[in-house]
C-alpha cells in the first residue's frame, strides 16, 4: 500500500514538473507577447524569465551589457541588456546562426493564433491578418508596425522553404 502511494504521488510530482517546462509562446495583435502566462515587455526582467525557463547558459557577454544566453536543450535564445528583455528567439531548423542554439523548439508558438512548427514555409505568413511582414532579403522577413505604439518587431527566418528561426525583439 505505501509503495503504491509513493508511485502514485512520485508520478503527480513528475506530471507537475513535466508541466512546467512546457513552453508556450504567442504574439498577439502586434503589441503582445505571451510566455506561458506572463505577458512579455522591454521591461520584463531577466528573473522573471527565468522563472519560467530555468537557468540558462551564458553564449556570448559584450562590454555594452548586452548578454546571448541560450537554452540548449529546447531551442531557445535570450537577450538581454543590463538584465532587461532584447530578445526571445525560437529555433526550428538551424541554419549556422550561432546566437541560436542548435537544438529544435519544441514548444507551442502562435502569431495571432497561427501556429508555427519546424515545417512552417513562408506561405504561413499568408494566414496571418492582424499582422504585417516586410521582406527585408530573401529569407529574412520581419513585422511592419500598423501604428505607432508598436513596440515589438517579430524577426522571422526562412530557408530552403522552411522556418529557421523566429525571434521577438522588444523596444
Amino acid at each position: 500500500m505505501i509503495k503504491n502511494l509513493i508511485l502514485i504521488v512520485s508520478i503527480f510530482i513528475s506530471s507537475l514538473l513535466v508541466a512546467q517546462n512546457d513552453v508556450n509562446i504567442e504574439f498577439i495583435n502586434e503589441t503582445n507577447v505571451i510566455l506561458n502566462d506572463l505577458k512579455i515587455d522591454k521591461n520584463t526582467s531577466f528573473e522573471e524569465i527565468k522563472e519560467i525557463l530555468g537557468e540558462p547558459e551564458i553564449y556570448k557577454e559584450y562590454p555594452t551589457g548586452k548578454i546571448n544566453y541560450h537554452y540548449a536543450d529546447n531551442g531557445i535564445t535570450l537577450q538581454t541588456v543590463d538584465g532587461k528583455l532584447l530578445l526571445l528567439g525560437f529555433n526550428y531548423n538551424w541554419d549556422g546562426d550561432k546566437t541560436f542554439p542548435e537544438s529544435t523548439f519544441t514548444g507551442k508558438l502562435k502569431i495571432d493564433s497561427i501556429p508555427f512548427d519546424k515545417n512552417s514555409n513562408q506561405n504561413k505568413l499568408d494566414e496571418i491578418k492582424n499582422t504585417e511582414f516586410l521582406e527585408v532579403i530573401p529569407g529574412f522577413i520581419i513585422s511592419k508596425p500598423k501604428t505607432d505604439q508598436k513596440n515589438i518587431l517579430i524577426a522571422l527566418g526562412f530557408k530552403d522553404d522552411k522556418v529557421t528561426q523566429i525571434g521577438f525583439e522588444f523596444h
